[in-house]
């Protein structure tokens, strides 16, 4: 076995790796939470850890169940868990947005807000929770900005004074009106624009590298809001575990500094 895909066997973009590595002679594996656990053995010898075996790693996104069936199924997942970041964080071989002993699932955060923060790409904007939808008609508005309202349980977003389908809890943000987008790959030191729309002066790769940077990741998607005029660009949402969707257009570049990582 030559690389690990932690993750769901469903998953598009864990698929794509295991075919494009496999024409390459590589034999790439996608297991479970469960499984892969058992494949590692952590040894302490002389204040030195060492992982057997000692091979590449990506850890894609899992979920176990939100209410516990049973007691000893959801222990055994919570050690297995915690092995696993045990060995991502130990291994010396190469892993992709490999945890830290902050966490596993590096700064980035559901809140676009936050994650800017922790990333130290402020701006003067900001987040209102609630539990019923918020009187945002009541609020201050320029001539740029656009409250949006999301239901915190079905993810649905909408301009207000629109209120999204739910029963809330609700998120409120001010974002750019009339808005364009752009998706950033990045990867390592590299980045990938989506589109061939001349935004060069809005610097849009080096700027996600350095917001995904911040975030302690090597991989991730960088959702950019911006305006028709094309004079302002901000950070709409990381995304740190990418959909194969996401990097379709870039997919080329990406397998093969991907390669490059892990077999070079």
């Amino acid at each position: 076995m030559d690389l690990v895909i932690v993750g769901n066997q469903a998953d598009r973009l864990a698929q794509a790796i295991v075919a494009d590595f496999a024409q390459l002679g590589k034999n790439v594996k996608i297991l479970d939470v469960l499984a892969a656990a058992q494949l590692f053995t952590i040894e302490i010898t002389n204040g030195k850890v060492a992982v057997t075996p000692d091979i590449p790693l990506i850890i894609r996104p899992f979920s176990s169940d939100l209410i516990r069936k049973d007691f000893d199924q959801s222990f055994h997942y919570s050690e297995s868990l915690s092995t696993l970041w045990a060995v991502a964080c130990s291994s010396k071989a190469p892993v992709l947005n490999r945890p830290t002993p902050r966490g596993m699932w590096s700064l980035s955060s559901f809140s676009s807000v936050l994650t800017r923060q922790r990333a130290n790409f402020l701006l003067d904007t900001k987040e209102i929770f609630t539990r019923n939808p918020p009187e945002l008609a009541a609020c201050d508005l320029n001539s740029n900005c656009q409250w949006y309202l999301q239901d915190c349980r079905t993810y649905e977003s909408i301009a207000a004074p629109r209120v999204p389908e739910g029963n809330g809890p609700y998120r409120s943000r001010q974002a750019l009106k009339d808005l364009g987008y752009e998706l950033v790959v990045v990867f390592t030191n590299q980045a990938w624009r989506s589109t061939q729309v001349a935004l060069e002066h809005l610097n849009l790769e080096s700027r996600s590298i350095q917001l995904v940077r911040n975030l302690n990741l090597d991989f991730g998607v960088v959702l950019w809001s911006i305006q028709n005029d094309l004079t302002i660009a901000e950070v709409a949402k990381v995304e740190s575990f990418p959909s194969l969707e996401q990097v379709a257009l870039v997919w080329s570049e990406l397998a093969t500094s991907l390669y490059k990582v892990f077999f070079s």
